[in-house]
């Protein structure tokens, strides 16, 4: 074989088609995942460890969620808002200096209740495995099979997301479910999945302009009306004067942004990325400003022209994670529900010419864009929900390209593999 053969083979079949990505190899990936996974989350609850601190909690940020819980159940749910009261709650349950802040609307710590009743640990791992196990409900409704559910839901994202005790899988299974709902033309229910995702409001910023560009009023409505009925059940729950310092302590969080209170390398907007680079708080503001804009179109434009869900989801997640300058890597996790209905239709029909390198990109490295930036100086995060949002813009021309050359709904070259 010549080196000019070897060339042509690796670029054909290596990077092009991505045939090596074949389901022995990536199901062998997902068990060595999966096993880490599972001996991770024992070592972190179970054994002796650098993150637990003197009381034995552990100094993850679900200290946070469950400190919140435990004070509306206490009847005190305004002290979390008050970040120095807050500060001080966690030093003396924990007996360390190491504290998390909570700038989640009262909706999420009324949820967050539920799991506050058990005790810390117990909770800490009850809410990682039902957050995991709807974001798996979520990818089984996506893909049709168990198995590949099972894979999608042990990926480095998702992992990263339960070392932390954080909440991407439960938003993750959120979207996904808002999605299907839309796909299925069940908008009632797709509302209601769409309004509990005002948990985490950043993450919500673009879906009504999809909602808008598609005409799918009934799922735009039934948001709304789930979105206040949420906001009245926490009034209820936990009182009007708990969104009043919600209020007063949001501008707390862009404080904790523009100054690097939460460390920019562990970020992934753009805005934080040219934080890291040097850029000015102004003009990376301008500039992810821009980068929003951008995105609104790409949104719009996706929305209204196609019905076609992988390019639906990867647009719209995609350009997500790139509109709001506040979110963190195990955010990262959202980008599942693109990849499931990527993944879906390409073992259907077959993929389109570096797609599968590029979901590989992706889903290897969505846990790895912090110690990128950290340890390297590269702020690399951006590129991924970028890669998400490009790939769907291209499948939405190329499968247009293949109807006006055909006659005929758009075929994907590539096999289905993987």
């Amino acid at each position: 074989m010549t080196v000019q053969s070897f060339r042509t083979i690796l670029w054909q079949k290596g990077i092009r088609d991505g045939a090596w990505l074949t389901w022995d190899r990536v199901g062998f990936a997902c068990l060595c995942s999966g096993i880490g996974l599972g001996l991770g989350l024992i070592w972190l609850l179970l054994v002796p460890n650098s993150f637990g601190a003197p009381s034995g909690t552990v100094l993850m940020d679900y200290l946070s969620f469950w400190l919140a819980g435990r004070q509306a159940l206490a009847g005190a749910p305004e002290l979390v808002y008050i970040p120095a009261d807050f500060s001080a709650l966690q030093k003396e349950l924990s007996g360390s200096d190491t504290v998390f802040g909570f700038f989640y609307p009262p909706p999420f710590q009324m949820l967050l209740s539920a799991f506050a009743t058990l005790p810390y640990r117990a909770a800490f791992a009850v809410f990682i495995l039902s957050t995991t196990a709807l974001l798996y409900v979520s990818c089984r409704f996506i893909t049709g099979k168990w198995l590949l559910a099972a894979c999608l839901i042990i990926v480095p994202a998702c992992a990263n997301n339960a070392f932390h005790g954080q909440n991407a899988a439960l938003t993750a299974a959120l979207y996904g479910f808002f999605l299907v709902g839309v796909e299925r033309q069940r908008m009632i229910l797709a509302g209601i999945a769409l309004g509990i995702l005002t948990i985490k409001p950043q993450l919500g910023i673009l879906a009504p302009v999809a909602l808008v560009a598609s005409l799918n009023w009934r799922a735009f409505f039934s948001a709304s009306i789930t979105t206040l009925a949420l906001a009245a059940a926490s009034v209820l729950f936990l009182g009007v004067g708990v969104w009043q310092v919600f209020w007063q302590q949001a501008p707390v969080a862009s404080a904790m942004m523009e100054l690097g209170g939460v460390e920019w390398g562990k970020m992934i907007s753009v805005y934080s990325s040219l934080r890291q680079l040097g850029v000015g708080h102004e003009i990376a503001m301008g500039l992810q400003a821009a980068v929003g804009l951008g995105v609104l179109l790409c949104v719009w434009k996706a929305w209204r022209r196609t019905v076609d869900m992988a390019v639906r989801s990867a647009v719209l997640i995609g350009g997500t994670l790139l509109v709001t300058p506040f979110a963190l890597s195990y955010d990262l996790t959202l980008l599942i529900i693109p990849c499931a209905f990527v993944i879906r239709d390409g073992l259907r029909h077959g993929f389109f010419p570096f797609e599968k390198i590029l979901l590989a990109f992706v889903i290897s490295l969505s846990a790895s864009t912090p110690a990128f930036a950290i340890f390297f100086g590269l702020p690399v995060a951006p590129l991924l929900p970028l890669a998400m949002l490009w790939l769907g813009l291209r499948r939405m021309h190329l499968a247009a390209d293949g109807r006006e050359q055909t006659g005929a709904p758009g075929h994907m070259s590539g096999t289905a593999s993987a």
